[in-house]
């Protein structure tokens, strides 16, 4: 057989049907198909054994957990000792052209690529939301793979839209997923993917269809998550380090990267209804040494770049993600902090990392009001939780601040 695909499926009875008979109607194409149930509750289970049964092409496996990583790499084996000369992912509520096996394989074969990217469109119930597509055909060889990672870093953060041959993720030994690292896994296992391949080549037409909607990991509020955006980012710095691709303007690249990932996971955070996890999770991006540096990071570049004045942060698109999110951050978090008069205030310990966020939100957002009402905030509750010489230090901050304000306090 030529391709394996491979499958993992939750509870996704509402889209398999499509998304197998995707893989199952390819142009041309010898394939195997291993299937995986990660322990679904609906009738995702007695669809798998259903297509097995038309279709000895399907490989099924049953799992009683839900467990991603786990599951992959158990297909990621599957597929390894399949005897295949290549891999594709499809989600288990995706689809794919009837053409995406013959396109790739066969720009691989022409080649020797070890990696085809394509292009994707994004969909959800009212039709397509976007397109992620290369602008013409790549064909790239290992020395060129530095410069082209901000135009290719964005189709390395999924393991689907590509056909990997095996040899390459096989050598020097089988490459897996991380079981480390939860959200972003995906990421750093297409980036190792990459780093392993001689020949990466690109097929501009659109290929593979993604669904969105809520119930993917990347629109819901992980715990773990600005943690996992921290692994992710030093990995990936540390991977292009390693392959001699972290060039400045690469680094440049990542911290913008970053600063998106915090905007991402501080507007996911807002969808959290407990109080102290979002003022936690809030303070826990907002107060970070990373986020600072890369915030300081492009604003040199831009300065350097004689892109400088009150608005260059607003006119630069990934600042100005950070400020979005910083000033809906903010509003969340001032109004259980000055409640009306009938209202209960939280405990004065959790208003005071409330007020710490607050001041560091304020900080990204440049606001001289907001800064001074956080100040403000911070020594009331200090006071309150018996902090009195942080209390102190807010009311000499609040006394003496610049207009403008550049202290960035709350990362006490």
């Amino acid at each position: 057989m030529s391709i394996a695909f491979l499958t993992r499926a939750y509870n996704a009875e509402p889209f398999l049907e499509q998304c197998v008979q995707s893989v199952l109607g390819q142009r041309n194409a010898e394939l195997l198909y291993f299937l995986c149930n990660n322990g679904s509750t609906d009738g995702t289970a007695a669809l798998i054994r259903s297509f097995a049964a038309r279709d000895g092409r399907v490989r099924p496996l049953f799992l009683p957990e839900n467990e991603p990583i786990a599951s992959m790499n158990r297909l990621l084996s599957l597929a390894y000792a399949s005897g295949c000369r290549y891999l594709a992912v499809v989600d288990a509520d995706d689809w794919i052209e009837p053409d995406f096996a013959q396109k790739t394989e066969t720009l691989l074969e022409r080649t020797g690529g070890d990696l085809c990217l394509c292009g994707t469109s994004f969909f959800g119930p009212r039709g397509e939301l976007g397109l992620r597509a290369l602008s013409a055909p790549i064909d790239l060889e290992r020395g060129r793979f530095g410069a082209w990672i901000p135009q290719l870093h964005v189709f390395l953060r999924t393991y689907w839209g590509k056909l990997w041959r095996i040899s390459a993720l096989a050598r020097p030994s089988p490459l897996l997923v991380d079981a480390s690292l939860f959200y972003g896994s995906d990421t750093i296992f297409a980036l190792e993917g990459f780093c392993r391949c001689r020949r990466v080549v690109g097929e501009p037409g659109v290929l593979y269809h993604y669904r969105m909607h809520g119930a993917s990991d990347s629109h819901r509020p992980l715990p773990d998550r600005f943690s996992d955006d921290l692994r992710q980012h030093s990995r990936t710095a540390a991977l292009l380090a390693g392959n001699g691709w972290l060039s400045p303007e690469n680094r440049l690249f990542l911290e913008r990267v970053f600063l998106n990932a915090c905007a991402d996971t501080l507007l996911l955070a807002l969808h959290v209804s407990d109080f102290s996890a979002l003022v936690t999770r809030l303070h826990e991006v907002l107060a970070s040494r990373e986020l600072l540096r890369a915030w300081r990071a492009v604003r040199a570049a831009n300065r350097a770049a004689g892109r400088t004045g009150p608005s260059a942060a607003g006119q630069d698109p990934d600042l100005a993600r950070v400020r979005q999110a910083a000033a809906c951050a903010y509003l969340a978090l001032r109004a259980p902090l000055v409640p009306q008069e009938a209202a209960r205030a939280p405990a004065d310990t959790l208003c005071l990392l409330a007020a710490r966020a607050m001041r560091c939100a304020a900080f990204y957002l440049g606001d001289r009001l907001r800064r001074a009402e956080s100040l403000m905030l911070t020594l009331v509750y200090a006071r309150r939780a018996g902090r009195e010489e942080e209390a102190r230090r807010a009311a000499a901050a609040l006394a003496h601040a610049a207009p403008g304000g550049t202290d960035k306090g709350g990362t006490v």
